[in-house]
């Protein structure tokens, strides 16, 4: 029962948590989605993040449990079992949003800028359920394919000499090249030291 308890806490905290980023990436929309630089780097994370705790919400409260038998969830822990299709999934919905004209297009469509929404939200839940799935070998593959890709189209940004985004300059679209590039070192960084005891496991076995 205390447990019970404890797990419904932690459930309400990450629920609040992701509606409150949630709720700051609307409010500061106009403001993030100002410069391509923070559009890509600070309104688009903020959004996945908002969905990551969400999965983080859902894995740890009770209802999951109760409707686990379903059909369609059945399918999905079988199919995700270590998180392979989800993390691809990702991969393939952070490719999207670093094209150019995806960004162009959540000024000129409502209807795109609430899938981004939407789309991003789930992104994040389908992360923390794939990571949770994954073992480590996993995860650094998909975050080696990750961070190539996002140095490449942050190395494409800055030598290209046109405009690649209608709303956005040239000299915004080079600085967003350089965060993409700084972003592509500093996550494989984070995950080393966040899985050094697994490595440390590696190298010792050798």
């Amino acid at each position: 029962m205390i447990r019970a308890r404890q797990l419904l806490r932690r459930a309400d905290a990450y629920a609040v948590m992701s509606v409150a980023l949630l709720t700051c990436a609307i409010l500061l929309a106009p403001m993030l989605t100002r410069s391509m630089t923070l559009h890509m780097l600070a309104h688009i994370p903020l959004i996945l993040a908002a969905g990551i705790f969400m999965g983080a919400a859902l894995q740890v409260s009770a209802w999951p449990y109760r409707i686990a038998r379903r059909p369609i969830l059945r399918s999905y822990g079988k199919y995700n079992e270590y998180g392979v299709p989800g993390l691809l999934m990702c991969t393939f919905v952070a490719a999207y949003w670093m094209i150019p004209k995806s960004l162009d297009d959540v000024f000129l469509s409502s209807a795109v800028n609430i899938g981004k929404y939407v789309g991003l939200v789930l992104a994040g839940i389908v992360l923390f359920d794939s990571l949770r799935r994954g073992n480590s070998v996993i995860k650094l593959f998909f975050l080696g394919n990750f961070s190539w890709m996002t140095a490449i189209v942050g190395l494409v940004y800055q030598d290209e000499t046109q405009r690649l985004c209608n709303f956005y300059l040239l000299t915004d679209q080079g600085m967003a090249g350089r965060g993409l590039v700084a972003l592509a070192v500093l996550l494989p960084i984070a995950w080393l030291w966040t899985e050094r005891n697994w490595i440390r496991q590696m190298l010792g076995n050798r």
